[in-house]
């Protein structure tokens, strides 16, 4: 079931800290009553156990490293259209287990190192690409249980079967859309 109420948010966020391979210390969500609600504030334990901070109302570029992920992380996978219909919420939520995987995993990315300022134009330096998962291994913040927990999970995974699952799920959910589309006409 898709809905914004306080206690099924608070459930899914549970879902998704089982499934980070670290600790969970702090969320920033925006303002919305979906994230600003009692069964929040019990999920952080009133910030306690994990840092709970919101961003200013009418301030889009408070979420800005989160913003510029919506074209890779949603637009590039189901592209522009709304979609209302609560019963794809399931299978889209499939779909992005597969892409994090093949995302985190497999798919390099560029940090940038440091910025200079050369008259009036930036000069933008470029780290080394690298995958989220090889950042994470780099970082330090595993255990080594966490870590070679990771290890075992990357070594599990097939990036070209990924792809496969992948592009199979996003056929079903567009066909499943277009006969939604079809049914709305008629």
């Amino acid at each position: 079931m898709y809905t914004k109420k306080g206690r099924y948010v608070r459930k899914y966020f549970t879902e998704i800290e089982a499934g980070l391979p670290f600790k969970l210390h702090a969320i920033n969500s925006d303002s919305g009553s979906e994230f600003l609600n009692k069964e929040m504030l019990k999920f952080t334990k009133h910030g306690t156990r994990i840092e709970f901070t919101r961003s200013r109302p009418y301030k889009k570029n408070d979420n800005c490293y989160v913003e510029q992920k919506n074209f890779t992380h949603v637009r590039e996978l189901f592209g522009y259209e709304r979609f209302d219909e609560e019963e794809l919420v399931p299978l889209m939520n499939e779909i992005y287990f597969i892409w994090n995987d093949f995302q985190n995993f497999f798919i390099p990315t560029f940090k940038i190192k440091e910025k200079i300022r050369i008259g009036a134009r930036i000069k933008k330096i470029y780290d080394t690409p690298k995958t989220p998962y090889e950042r994470v291994i780099e970082s330090k913040v595993l255990t080594k249980r966490e870590e070679a927990e990771l290890m075992e999970k990357k070594y599990d995974l097939d990036p070209f079967e990924l792809k496969k699952e992948l592009e199979e799920k996003l056929k079903v959910f567009f066909e499943r859309v277009r006969k939604q589309d079809i049914r709305k006409v008629a």
